[in-house]
């Protein structure tokens, strides 16, 4: 099971004349047509839905909608990711929203977390915050490349 962070929904809204931007958005292409063949689920959480909804562009907010109809898991509210993320944030300097996605993808026992947030992945893995938590968190490409072998 696979959670992706909003990061990854937008990414093709980004300027993609970056060749990093441009090979994110081409593994994150690849990973949804993994889904696509069931060889992943994906997780769709209250915080994307809600980061979702306060999106200003009525384009991309749709086009995320439809995007998020492929996520066979839908996480709601609840006290267990509201201390999952308390405990995150404790151990790591990342944001309330970023613990929060974290927490929805432990919550919901995704194997793989993707995200573009450099920063975001970093502060989780160098931290206590995976202990005892089975998650992986990778930037897209990198997922690509190592968990899919396509080098």
């Amino acid at each position: 099971m696979i959670y992706f962070d909003m990061n990854i929904y937008n990414r093709i809204f980004d300027d993609q004349s970056q060749l990093r931007i441009r090979f994110e958005t081409t593994a994150i292409d690849m990973i949804f047509n993994l889904v696509d063949t069931d060889r992943y689920r994906l997780c769709w959480s209250f915080i994307l839905e809600d980061e979702n909804n306060k999106n200003p562009f009525i384009d991309r907010k749709n086009y995320i909608r439809i995007l998020s109809k492929s996520c066979k898991v839908i996480i709601p509210p609840s006290e267990n990711i509201r201390d999952i993320a308390k405990f995150l944030m404790s151990v790591s300097n990342v944001k309330p929203k970023d613990a929060l996605h974290v927490a929805c993808a432990v919550h919901c026992d995704a194997k793989y977390f993707i995200s573009c947030d450099d920063k975001l992945i970093k502060a989780i893995n160098n931290s206590q915050a995976r202990h005892g938590y089975d998650i992986k968190l990778f930037n897209p490409v990198e997922f690509i490349q190592n968990e899919v072998n396509i080098k």
